[in-house]
């Protein structure tokens, strides 16, 4: 060889090294850019830290460097055939949660869970499986026979192949050697010399030889595509209807290890500890490498910021979406032209020419929560107590159903700052309300009440609650002789298993019962007695369901036309541009069937929670008054000054307003204040509020505020 070629070799090698070593110091000073992850108690999205990547070992490598050592934009994905290709080609695939996701042992929503990941999360996808299938459709572990994510069909792909090709010798009117190949049933029967299909192994069939080699069909040969389909059906199994992509509810992704939180759990002893999550819960975003927090963006689950509803949008603070007119409602109170809520709101001056006054301050605030609230038409005030939402508690309440500070007293206006106890060491007391002579109360798991100058009687007993805090048994309210309570339901999906309408493994009608309730048919939904039978009888058998498809109905109260409101705590686990259930709703009495009347459950009216989640309305679903923003929480609701006031504690929390600005309800909020949990209306038609810090406060109209 030439001293020039030598030169010239050595050159190439110099270059090919210093490139090398570039790309090498290039990756090496690569940092992760932070990645943009949701808050998902509020739905805004917020910049946090990148997650570790300690577990996935060195970083891959960039997915297309050029021959200069320059790295080229990451790979980004635009759909599970994308994501199946990157795996099939030894790369990992990243995605993004756009749900909170509960993690399974295994491809089946009925599985063990092993923890949970937060909408948002990026997560770093190892396999692609069919439900409940053991071989992967494409997988990082190469040791792992794979299993088509399509094959091929007989009718559909080479049916039409032999049509044009071969029906001259083998159709229905011509069959050479009695073989017929243009339709399934006979193509597979075979000919005079036996069968020429070996489904699953085409080295092995007849028809398969002859194609390959050219010998058939007589005149033309098969293009490489269509031998190639050809093979594949074969392979797959020779079917007459070959295997369709599988909808995203029928996949799951496994994930690495470290993606996400552990739970406590048996998973071990159950299947073991391999995590997979539903497909449909995220979005394939990137191949072989992380996405930037700028290339991440587009793949974060949509955020609609909740939008005012009013004639004026720009100063009213409303629902996400109307779903029921201004002149069903009733509600003729125009709005106050009050501004959206704020945080610079002042905390305890109402709005909108309402006044207030604070009572039994310096018995109450800070040493008690108020949880319920209802007045005698003689003007006294029943007080539901329990132990302070806010500041330090006493452990002991936690597990201690009957607790001091859980009592019933009675405040006049006479008394000014002081009352008394008629009932003492109560469970929690979340719904009371005065009827001819006796207090009626809805406490933790049980109804009951007390005659004027007598003791407690138990009514009824056996309605749901949620363990230690003894949430979920909510507002009492008695209504033309019929005694309504809004009873929760004590799972809300996060916690207890992903709700995700439309997998087919809880239809959507049942989820309130079978998903939010746990099952008990006297929790997530408004369930009735006649208070006369109640009384005779004395047993929950006698409750019946008046509306169902709510999660957690907190506050319940009944309007002049004998009409009954109540709010809604919606679901935890949904992204913020769904309707979560957090809602103001309406049934009439007047409107239900008698086959309700009857005890029909079926027949009775069906609410939010949780069809929104599905963004699908069904002909049986009971629109909402009023659609809330996720997490707001609503608790007590009352009717005064001619509309509905209702409370909020957890997404811009304090007592709001109904008004009908131009045909749409909306609701502005007149006072700020944490945590509004209890609202009533007294004789003189002033509202009063109680707040889990012990804050007791009437508000009457004709204030300059």
């Amino acid at each position: 060889m030439c001293h020039r070629c030598y030169l010239s070799m050595f050159c190439a090698l110099l270059w090919s090294a210093t490139l090398l070593v570039c790309a090498v110091l290039f990756l090496g000073a690569c940092t992760l850019q932070p990645i943009v992850w949701p808050d998902s108690s509020s739905g805004n999205v917020i910049p946090a830290s990148a997650p570790s990547r300690e577990h996935i070992g060195p970083p891959p490598p960039m997915a297309y460097p050029d021959a200069m050592g320059d790295v080229a934009d990451v790979a980004m994905l635009e759909g599970m055939e994308d994501a199946l290709a990157c795996l099939a080609g030894g790369q990992p695939v990243f995605a993004v949660l756009q749900r909170n996701a509960n993690v399974r042992n295994r491809p089946h929503q009925e599985s063990c869970r092993l923890g949970r990941a937060p909408a948002g999360t990026l997560v770093r996808v190892e396999g692609i499986f069919g439900q409940e299938e053991e071989l992967p459709f494409a997988s990082l572990d190469r040791s792992l026979p794979h299993t088509p994510f399509t094959t091929p069909g007989y009718d559909k792909d080479i049916q039409p192949i032999f049509e044009k090709n071969c029906s001259a010798c083998h159709s229905s009117v011509v069959q050479q050697a009695e073989l017929q190949v243009t339709e399934h049933e006979p193509l597979m029967a075979g000919g005079q010399n036996g069968p020429v299909v070996a489904p699953g192994a085409p080295d092995a069939s007849k028809l398969w030889l002859q194609i390959r080699s050219g010998a058939m069909p007589l005149v033309g040969e098969l293009n490489d595509d269509e031998k190639a389909l050809i093979y594949d059906w074969i392979l797959a199994g020779a079917t007459r209807q070959g295997r369709e992509p599988l909808p995203s509810a029928e996949m799951w992704l496994r994930l690495s290890e470290g993606d996400f939180n552990w739970a406590p759990n048996d998973c071990a002893e159950n299947g073991g500890t391999i995590p997979y999550i539903s497909a449909q819960l995220a979005l394939a975003a990137s191949c072989a490498t992380m996405p930037n927090a700028e290339q991440i963006a587009a793949y974060l689950p949509a955020v609609q910021p909740v939008s005012a509803t009013s004639a004026d949008p720009s100063r009213h603070a409303g629902s996400a979406q109307i779903r029921i007119a201004a002149g069903r409602a009733g509600i003729q109170a125009a709005p106050l032209d009050l501004g959206a809520p704020s945080d610079d709101d002042p905390w305890l001056v109402p709005l909108g020419g309402f006044c207030s006054e604070q009572h039994l301050a310096s018995k109450l605030q800070d040493r008690h929560g108020i949880t319920s609230l209802a007045f005698a038409p003689d003007g006294r005030l029943f007080i539901g107590l329990d132990q302070p939402a806010t500041g330090n508690f006493d452990p002991k309440i936690l597990v201690d159903p009957f607790h001091p500070n859980r009592a019933v007293v009675v405040w006049d206006s006479v008394s000014k700052d002081s009352y008394y106890e008629i009932l003492r060491e109560s469970s929690r007391i979340t719904g009371m309300a005065w009827h001819a002579g006796a207090l009626y109360l809805n406490r933790a798991g049980e109804v009951g009440r007390i005659p004027d100058g007598g003791s407690y009687e138990p009514l009824a007993a056996g309605f749901a609650v949620a363990g230690r805090l003894f949430h979920a048994n909510n507002g009492l309210v008695i209504s033309d002789g019929w005694l309504y309570i809004s009873t929760g339901g004590v799972r809300d999906g996060y916690s207890d298993g992903i709700i995700v309408p439309g997998d087919g493994a809880v239809p959507a009608e049942t989820i309130a019962t079978n998903v939010a309730a746990g099952g008990n048919r006297f929790a997530a939904r408004i369930v009735r007695a006649r208070l006369d039978r109640l009384l005779a009888e004395r047993a929950l058998g006698v409750f019946q369901t008046a509306a169902r498809g709510v999660r957690n109905p907190y506050g319940i109260a009944a309007d002049p036309l004998g009409r009954i409101w109540f709010t809604d705590n919606g679901a935890t686990n949904v992204p913020g541009d769904f309707n979560a259930g957090d809602e103001v709703d309406l049934l009439d009495p007047g409107a239900l069937s008698a086959a309700v009347t009857a005890g029909d459950e079926n027949a009775t009216p069906y609410y939010g929670f949780p069809m929104a989640l599905g963004g699908v309305h069904k002909d049986w679903w009971t629109d909402p008054v009023l659609i809330l923003p996720n997490s707001a929480a609503p608790t007590g609701i009352t009717w005064a000054y001619g509309t509905i006031f209702f409370a909020q504690y957890g997404r811009d929390p304090g007592l709001y307003r109904l008004a009908n600005a131009g045909g749409a309800i909306i609701a502005e909020r007149m006072m700020h204040n944490w945590p509004v949990q209890a609202v009533t209306t007294a004789p003189d038609g002033s509202v009063w509020i109680g707040t889990g810090a012990g804050g007791l406060f009437r508000l009457a109209s004709g204030c300059d505020g």
